[in-house]
């Protein structure tokens, strides 16, 4: 029987930056990275901006914050390099959940005071997708 996971990711965007500075600055490796005019996959198609993105693969909870402590623990100390980043390079950043439902079971979702200013901190912006099946 499966059951309703989550899953989190910082992504670090914007026109053209050095993504080995955000890695460097940072000291984490990202999931998955890309320049702005590089190809997408197999296509024809190019990528419009640069990306910087780290993952936490999907946990089965019924709680968000089970995996908001797990990035917590990853970047919450983080907080003054990423908003060092963001002004240095002009970037967009935003923390990306993705929900799957599974047996009509949604998580619980709020989100503490010290993730809150966290976010704050870095002028991040949140997008949340959620599916059912």
């Amino acid at each position: 029987m499966e059951k309703t996971n989550i899953k989190v990711s910082l992504r670090i965007m914007g026109d053209n930056y050095n993504i080995q500075d955000v890695t460097n600055k940072l000291g984490i490796y990202p999931s998955q990275s890309w320049n702005n005019g590089d190809y997408i996959r197999n296509s024809k198609r190019k990528r419009t901006y640069t990306a910087w993105i780290y993952n936490i693969d999907a946990i089965e909870t019924l709680d968000i914050n089970v995996v908001i402590k797990k990035f917590e623990r990853l970047f919450l100390r983080k907080a003054k390099e990423i908003s060092e980043l963001k002004r240095e390079y002009n970037l967009d950043i935003s923390i990306d959940f993705v929900i799957i439902i599974e047996n009509e079971e949604p998580p619980a979702i709020y989100f503490e005071e010290q993730f809150i200013k966290f976010v704050a901190e870095i002028g991040a912006r949140f997008d949340i997708d959620t599916y059912i099946n």
